[in-house]
């Protein structure tokens, strides 16, 4: 199998995790919570925003890298202005889920993250 392109292996258990070469991102697949559908979560990680996660029912480690392969590199830019200097952070809860958002200072762009972290029954 070939190896998967600027991610380099972190650690192997209990979770499996990769760094980008490139840029500060983080890939792990670890255990989810047991009020979780999906016992396995898969996440990719910029500067701690999540901006890609899957659950899987095994720890499938050879679909994780296939995603990774796959997958364009990660990264977080304003889609506003040419800014890469977004800020990450502030949660904001909505009943029992909670939810990342970034901004961006020079022009004012926000946006929550896609994944909403809580049950997902």
């Amino acid at each position: 199998m070939p190896r998967i392109t600027n991610w380099r292996r972190e650690s192997r258990s209990p979770t499996l995790a990769y760094r980008n070469t490139e840029i500060d991102a983080r890939a792990v697949l670890h255990r989810a919570p047991d009020s979780y559908r999906y016992k396995w979560r898969g996440a990719i990680l910029v500067d701690g925003y999540p901006v890609w996660s899957r659950g899987y029912e095994t720890k499938d480690a050879t679909s994780f890298r296939d995603e990774l392969r796959e997958r364009p590199p990660p990264d977080l830019t304003c889609p506003e202005c040419p800014n890469e200097d977004v800020r990450v952070g502030e949660k904001a809860a909505d009943g029992a889920k909670v939810q990342r958002w970034y901004d961006c200072p020079d022009c004012g762009y926000e946006a929550p993250s896609h994944i909403v972290y809580g049950a997902e029954r």
